[in-house]
């Protein structure tokens, strides 16, 4: 059974959600739908306001820096997008899932079928970039003090050692 269509927003219901929302920050999602009086779900408005309306939402076009991002993060991160959207500021995770899957996917699976540009023979190992050298850099920004303060927290235990022996 097909899904009944729901009607396009409109600018003057754009509107009443926004207002309704920035001034009753602290609602939960299906009292601002009552409040508005739209004839609208209370998830139907969250994902206005979280795709559309929210004002730290960025809604321009991606930057090449972070198309790199994305790529690389999602060679950490596989498709967990709301991880790698973490890293950019001001993009959603659904942002970020879009972009790669119209954009960046097929510019890598061309790059990976010998479209790249060839990389010189001669050149130094250590010009050329890897997954390794991406990951690191990422890595070199996060704090190492706070996570040696953990190692005294975590205790090996019997079952972690037979999994590791086995």
């Amino acid at each position: 059974m097909a899904r009944p269509e729901r009607p396009r927003w409109t600018e003057v219901e754009d509107w009443v959600l926004f207002e309704c929302k920035t001034k009753n920050m602290d609602l939960p999602w299906p009292d601002i739908a009552k409040l508005t009086e739209l004839d609208r779900s209370g998830k139907n408005c969250r994902e206005r306001w979280k795709y559309h309306l929210d004002p730290d939402v960025k809604m321009e076009n991606f930057s090449q820096e972070e198309d790199d991002s994305i790529v690389c993060f999602q060679s950490l991160y596989g498709n967990s997008w709301s991880s790698i959207a973490a890293h950019l500021p001001g993009r959603t995770d659904n942002d970020v899932k879009n972009r790669w899957y119209n954009h960046l996917k097929k510019q890598q699976l061309g790059r990976s079928t010998g479209d790249q540009q060839h990389i010189d023979p001669n050149a130094s190992p250590s010009s050329i970039p890897t997954l390794v050298s991406a990951s690191q850099e990422i890595a070199s920004t996060w704090s190492i003090s706070g996570l040696a303060s953990l190692e005294g927290e975590f205790t090996p235990t019997e079952e972690v050692f037979k999994f590791w022996s086995a």
